[in-house]
């Protein structure tokens, strides 16, 4: 009878810490990040923060470009209303050659994970493949996808969804 007991206890003592294991969400921390950035550049390169989303502008070569870049539902196109602020990035870059930017993809949160990850790196794909054209050397570029990881909005609104649809351009190294 006592073994009995002592069997129960261990199962419901193992399906609580499996429900516990479940039910924690790991979120990316800073800590997380700087050591992608460190990865990135051994030569010292410096993270302003991954989800930087205080400072969505920037000061290039003392002109105020953009650095969120937003994208319509399901696409990676590149809207023709961000490309003269991709353009002053790529100017800075491209006269600043050690100079070295992480280009966030990101989505809103319907679709399937991997589906998101995949949609959050095409759309940094297409900033980066502007980039490129316009002179900046493929080794100052580093993608990353979150994909529906880190929503700018917390709301479940087509305004809401606007928001997390984007790639955030983070410089690493000025």
């Amino acid at each position: 009878m006592q073994l009995k007991k002592w069997i129960q206890t261990i199962l419901i003592s193992g399906s609580v810490l499996a429900l516990t294991a479940c039910t924690t969400h790991r979120n990316t921390d800073q800590t997380d990040v700087a050591g992608a950035n460190s990865a990135y550049g051994a030569d010292g390169a410096q993270s302003s923060g991954a989800g930087d989303e205080t400072r969505f502008g920037d000061q290039a070569n003392g002109n105020r470009s953009g650095r969120v870049y937003y994208f319509a539902y399901d696409s990676n196109v590149v809207n023709d209303s961000d490309k003269p602020a991709i353009g002053a990035n790529a100017d800075y870059l491209v006269a600043h050659p050690h100079a070295k930017v992480m280009l966030e993809g990101n989505t809103d949160p319907r679709g399937s994970r991997e589906y998101n990850i995949g949609l959050g790196e095409r759309r940094a794909q297409a900033v980066a493949e502007i980039l490129a054209q316009k002179g900046v050397n493929p080794k100052q570029i580093r993608i990353v996808s979150y994909g529906a990881e880190k929503l700018a909005s917390a709301g479940r609104t087509e305004s809401d969804y606007q928001k997390d649809r984007r790639v955030v351009l983070v410089y690493l190294q000025r």
